[in-house]
Formats: structure tokens, sequence, C-alpha cells
């Protein structure tokens, strides 16, 4: 029979191995390592032991910033006289609504590509003293601070400007109207009442003209004001919202022509495959073929791995026509190379990768003096 003195001392070994095993995983963003020590690589294989640090080399993600604006049209009370008062013809009747995109833009960042996992041994002398890793475990930089990359602008819509309700502007005649047609008619009255007024004060005709030129612009812009106003109450008014949603593509090949997304002349941004949208196209083609060690084997080597990125063009069409096109560095598309630890044993070396595509941006060596 199993004592409880051994089952909790058999726990206590369990709880210590899988500490050790997954100890990386947990690290903080700023690791320190001891100083004097060289690095030493490999591939991490599923089930190798853990014995150093953990770090991963990033997949570009990009993000796709569509700036979507609603348009709502709504009828005025008197959109059905606005011909026969106004004369003007084609007035809609309904209540409209329409989306329509105003502008793409495109950011990146980098995720985790578990593909490209290694396991770095600080062995020996050396100028190794810190290695930065992301929350998630991404190599960041060397001996030096993590790079931070610009956020993408946040778009903020502009404040909407309060309008006059056109309602409040009708004469005393009009609202005592007894039927909406007779309300038509004498409002209709009333703006070729205002428009004759404006004409006088243009031609300086009028009865009470202003004392300068700045008080004519000022009553003349108050009359247009007001016909405007008036005049909605036949043609309806229009109203636009610019919102900014947000579309993420982590791809691992080239694209060729799929359906990104689909737009509802109603409903705005749908998914792809919702056939009430009119589908939008991605396209994404390397502009080079990456030459290089696109798979590192499993041998022990010194230093550190970091990508080397392809650049790629990645267009958005709409029926045949191309709406926005965006050159973008993918590290998924590029290889792997191996920065040398010698570097790092003999020389003060500082190194800092780019968040997004774990390519060397920055790389410092100050030697031994």
């Amino acid at each position: 029979m199993r004592t409880i003195a051994t089952d909790k001392t058999e726990d206590r070994v369990k709880a210590l191995i899988h500490f050790i095993i997954f100890l990386p995983f947990y690290l903080f963003t700023f690791i320190p390592l001891s100083a004097s020590a060289q690095p030493e690589i490999s591939v991490l294989q599923p089930g190798q032991p853990v014995d150093g640090t953990v770090y991963f080399l990033p997949k570009t993600t990009v993000q796709l910033h569509l700036l979507i604006e609603k348009t709502t049209y709504k009828p005025g009370e008197f959109a059905r006289y606005a011909e026969r008062y106004l004369r003007l013809s084609d007035v809609a009747q309904e209540e409209q609504v329409s989306h329509s995109i105003v502008r793409f833009d495109v950011s990146t960042i980098g995720v985790r590509d578990t593909s490209k996992c290694y396991l770095v041994r600080l062995k020996g002398k050396g100028k190794t003293t810190e290695i930065n890793l992301s929350d998630d475990g991404i190599l960041q930089a060397i001996n030096d601070a993590p790079i931070k990359l610009k956020p993408h602008a946040t778009f903020y819509p502009a404040r909407k400007q309060k309008t006059a309700n056109p309602m409040r502007l009708l004469s005393r005649e009009a609202l005592q109207a007894g039927s909406t047609a007779k309300m038509a008619e004498l409002t209709a009255q009333q703006i070729q009442e205002l428009k004759e007024q404006r004409q006088l004060l243009v031609t300086g005709e009028a009865d009470e003209m202003p004392q300068d030129e700045s008080q004519l612009r000022l009553m003349i812009s108050e009359i247009d004001a007001q016909c405007d106003a008036l005049t909605s109450l036949f043609t309806g008014t229009i109203s636009r919202d610019t919102t900014e949603q947000m579309l993420t593509l982590c791809p691992d090949q080239e694209i060729a022509h799929d359906v990104i997304f689909r737009l509802s002349r109603r409903l705005g941004l749908v998914d792809a495959d919702d056939l009430s949208g009119v589908p939008f196209y991605v396209t994404l083609k390397k502009l080079n073929d990456a030459e290089g060690i696109l798979g590192p084997d499993n041998k022990k080597h010194e230093g550190f791995y970091v990508n080397v990125p392809t650049l790629a063009r990645m267009t958005i069409e709409q029926d045949d026509q191309q709406l926005a096109a965006f050159d973008i560095p993918f590290a998924q598309f590029g290889f792997v190379e191996l920065r040398d630890g010698g570097l790092f044993k003999q020389n003060d070396t500082h190194l800092q990768l780019h968040p997004a595509t774990g390519a060397v941006v920055k790389m410092t060596t100050i030697p031994e003096q």
C-alpha cells in the first residue's frame, strides 16, 4: 500500500518537472540572463527536454482597415408635392440606405509562428546579457529594447452639426392649414418669397439694405439656410455616417483573386459567403522569390535565427477594377538565417528585430577593447 507521504513526494516531483518544462513559455517580456554567456541554439522538437530559453519568430498578419460610409436618405413631409409646387421630378418617396467604401488602409502585426520555434542556451563566455521576448514568446531584441510599432491611427468621425427643424420655419398660415397639400402649397410660396427677398438684397433694391458688406453676406446666408431647410420638406434629407472596420489576413501562400469580404448596399460589410453583398477580391503575389535557409536543420548552432522577409503585393479589386494596392513584407514568404554567435561572444552586440516580420532592423556591434 502506498503511503500518503509517498503520494505527496511523487506529486511534488511531477509539479517540479512540469514547472521546468513549461517555464520558458511563461517568461516575462524582459528576460535578463547571466553575463559572460555564449548563445547556443537549436530547433526545438516536440517532446524535447527544455534546458534553455524558448523563442519563436513571427508570422506577418495584415490588418485591412476599411472606412465605410453609410448614406441615409429620408423623404420630406411634402415629398409627394415636390413636382406640383416646386417642379422637382424624381424625388424619392421612401427611405433609402446605401454603403460605400471611401478608403482602404493596411497595418501589420506579428503573430507567433509555431513552425519557427528555437531553443537557445547560454554557455561559456560571451556578451549576451538580455533576451527580450513578446508576451507570446516572439524574439524582439538581444541586449537592447524592443521596437514599438506606431499604431494605426484610429478613425474618429467628425462631430455632427445641429440642423434647424424646418417645421419651425413654417409661416403661421401654413401651420394653420387644414391639409398637408395646403401646407405644402403655402410652404412653396414661402420659399419663393425668400428667393425674391434674396434677389433684392443682391441687386441692392431691398427696402432695408444692410450697412456694410459683412452684414449683407450674413443676411444672404441666413436666407439661404431657411430656403434649404424649407426645401428639404420636399426633397428630403441626406445624412452620412462613416465608421472604420478591420479585417485580418494571415496567409501561408499566395492568393489568387479570392473573395475577402462582401458589401451589402443596405447592410454594409458582410461575410465573404453572404450573397446579399457585392464581392470584393484580394490578390497576393510575391514580388521576388526568396532564396535561403527555408527550414534550419536540427543541428546545434551558435547565435540567433532571424527572418528575412519577402515583399508581396496585395491588391483589392471589385468588378475587375483595382481599388487599392499595397507592397508588404511577409515573414512567411521569406526564409530564416542565422546571425553568427561569434558576434555575441567577443563583441558587445545589440540586435533589434521588426515586431511584424522578425527581420533585423538595427544591429550594432562594439568591438571588445
